[in-house]
């Protein structure tokens, strides 16, 4: 046996799932196909749901020194309305992914967990002896566990023998990268909603941010796929975000993903656990990604424990984690997708946000009902 526990995937479920375990005395094993610090296309929005979970982990301190503090949200409508809600409880944070993930991993190697990173996981094997076959230096490994844990992202090898993936209703592709001269003074955190597409940013201040558009692919093809032609016709049909870019200077290069979505599978099989994207996403227009990558490794990190302790990892021990999710989340999935729904009928939305605009207690109430999972 190499490990009591294989971790499959370095970003914030996975890390924060290892870390757990390996502070409860298990021999951890993280494999990614990353070497770290890495950049990972994300709109680094973490609401006050995801602080609270890093508080919990004990790792909020250097976090939250690694980033830029906000006290609410700023949303604006494809006809020029903009709304400011503040969060009614906590605050929320813009952390680059690069140091964010590289910071969870960090604290998982400090608690023991072991790292192997530029490390491809080629397949995973369930059963009562769990293990995944590795691909490095042109060699293939086989690596043995109690219980191998699936956080490789929507994509996840893990996941493959979990079962499929439900197809992605309405899916949608970003596209992004960082700006420095950005016309907008102090940090914020953006959500721009248009004629059926949206963006979101971070902005860190003294005009440097990441700017994320999403769109459907029908968007992509009427712009022949050109990512800066696709990223200016998405700006330009959003007039906040449009003043915000006039004259801003790329830093990096677009980087697109998709499609993202609602889509969920079975998380559990014999000695196998699925946590993050890897078990399910949603469309993350309402920035909600990193506040459920980290309550899900809470409720990994539980059943793992459990089943570890009682010496049975099968799907049948594991079951509790599919009703435990389902609890967690369903209020906030339900939530998100009213919400999606909305915002993909530009009349609809509009109506919203100028009554949001006339009462900034419902804003509130409405921001909080999202950052907290």
């Amino acid at each position: 046996m190499d490990a009591d526990v294989i971790v499959v995937g370095a970003g914030p479920a996975g890390s924060a799932t290892a870390l757990r375990l390996a502070r409860r005395g298990y021999r951890v094993t993280i494999i990614d196909r990353a070497r770290f610090p890495r950049v990972k296309p994300c709109g680094e929005y973490l609401n006050p749901g995801a602080v609270a979970a890093l508080k919990r982990l004990g790792v909020a301190e250097e976090i939250v020194a690694a980033g830029t503090a906000l006290s609410g949200m700023f949303v604006a409508g494809s006809d020029g309305t903009t709304v400011w809600a503040a969060f009614p409880a906590g605050f929320g944070l813009l952390v680059p992914r690069a140091r964010l993930d590289h910071l969870l991993l960090l604290q998982a190697a400090r608690a023991g967990a072991d790292v192997i990173e530029a490390c491809r996981v080629a397949a995973a094997f369930p059963g009562a002896r769990p293990a995944v076959a590795v691909r490095h230096a042109g060699r293939t490994v086989r690596l043995t566990a109690r219980l191998v844990i699936g956080a490789d992202g929507l994509r996840s090898v893990v996941a493959r023998r979990a079962g499929p993936l439900m197809p992605v209703a309405n899916g949608c592709y970003t596209i992004g990268a960082y700006f420095e001269r950005l016309n907008v003074t102090g940090p914020r955190g953006d959500l721009h909603l248009g004629p059926g597409w949206y963006a979101g940013a971070a902005l860190y201040g003294h005009g440097i941010g990441n700017v994320v558009a999403a769109a459907p692919r029908a968007f992509f093809q009427r712009v022949g796929g050109d990512p800066e032609r696709a990223f200016a016709a998405a700006c330009a049909g959003l007039p906040a975000l449009a003043r915000i870019v006039r004259g801003a200077r790329r830093l990096t290069p677009f980087v697109s993903v998709g499609p993202l979505g609602y889509a969920r599978r079975r998380a559990t099989d014999d000695g196998i656990l699925l946590v993050g994207d890897a078990a399910g996403t949603i469309d993350p227009m309402t920035g909600q990604g990193i506040a459920l990558a980290l309550r899900g490794a809470e409720l990994a990190a539980e059943v793992a424990d459990a089943a570890l302790r009682c010496g049975d990892a099968s799907a049948r021990a594991l079951r509790g984690y599919e009703r435990a999710r389902a609890q967690t989340f369903g209020d906030v999935w339900r939530a998100s997708r009213i919400l999606q729904w909305i915002g993909r009928r530009p009349r609809l939305a509009t109506h919203l946000l100028r009554r949001l605009a006339l009462k900034p207690r419902l804003a509130t109430w409405l921001l909080g009902a999202l950052s907290e999972p």
